[in-house]
């Protein structure tokens, strides 16, 4: 089972610079609303998900191996 886009932005969220923290929530949000509602995920979705498993990688390796790479 895949892991959904909001778990990976959920768990990247106290590794994230001041920059991409804004981009990171608003990322969040709208994952969130899109499994909810069964919409896809928008662009910005995908690529703040491969930040935050970057994050996740250099940050919080076991969370990183025990989600595995995105597949969003």
């Amino acid at each position: 089972m895949a892991i959904p886009a909001s778990r990976y932005l959920f768990q990247a969220q106290s590794f994230v610079s001041d920059d991409d923290g804004p981009r990171l929530e608003a990322a969040l949000v709208s994952a969130r609303f899109c499994e909810q509602s069964g919409a896809p995920y928008p662009e910005q979705v995908h690529e703040m998900v491969r930040v935050a498993y970057e994050l996740l990688e250099v940050d919080a390796p076991e969370v990183a191996a025990e989600f595995g790479p995105p597949n969003v």
